[in-house]
């Protein structure tokens, strides 16, 4: 088996809330560490994005948010050479990390296009990246991020995934 290691520290807290997660919906734990370790390197693509643009502590121009959309098909490129399962898991993460449930993401996948494994490594991400400081904004509080996610359950997230995940991150039975 290919060892993967997180691109970021960021990358390793979505690895592990997505293992969280997958259990928590009743994935049995084999799999449930092979989503993880998807996930760990869902974002190897940013890699390729220069570092000003990354850091840029304004808003993107339609150039620059073009290269920060490529990230997605540069990192499923890019993991190619991983092999089996967590190969074929990690290149669907990658690249699809951006999809939003009614379809509206970089891609336009709905959400019945891609496999439940995606949802959850995009839902985790997104709440890691929200509590997470940037050049171009302070990192919210837990409770405004799961608010976030709560208000765009339905839109952005799988609803009952949504829900799964506030419950997680609270504490709650799910």
């Amino acid at each position: 088996m290919n060892m993967i290691m997180p691109y970021s520290t960021e990358d390793k807290t979505v690895a592990e809330l997505s293992q969280r997660l997958a259990l928590a919906c009743g994935v049995d734990m084999p799999i449930a560490q092979m989503i993880s370790e998807a996930a760990a390197i869902h974002d190897i693509g940013k890699s390729k994005i220069p570092r000003n643009i990354i850091n840029k502590p304004s808003g993107l121009s339609p150039s620059e948010r073009k290269i920060i959309k490529n990230h997605t098909i540069w990192g499923a490129n890019m993991l190619l050479g991983v092999s089996g399962i967590v190969g074929a898991m990690s290149r669907d993460i990658a690249l699809y990390h951006h999809e939003k449930y009614d379809g509206t993401g970089y891609w336009g996948k709905r959400s019945s296009e891609l496999p439940f494994y995606v949802h959850i490594v995009t839902l985790c991400d997104v709440y890691v990246a929200l509590i997470s400081p940037r050049p171009y904004k302070d990192g919210w509080t837990k409770d405004k991020a799961l608010e976030y996610i709560r208000t765009n359950a339905g839109k952005d997230f799988n609803p009952i995934l949504a829900q799964m995940f506030i419950n997680l991150v609270r504490g709650e039975r799910p």
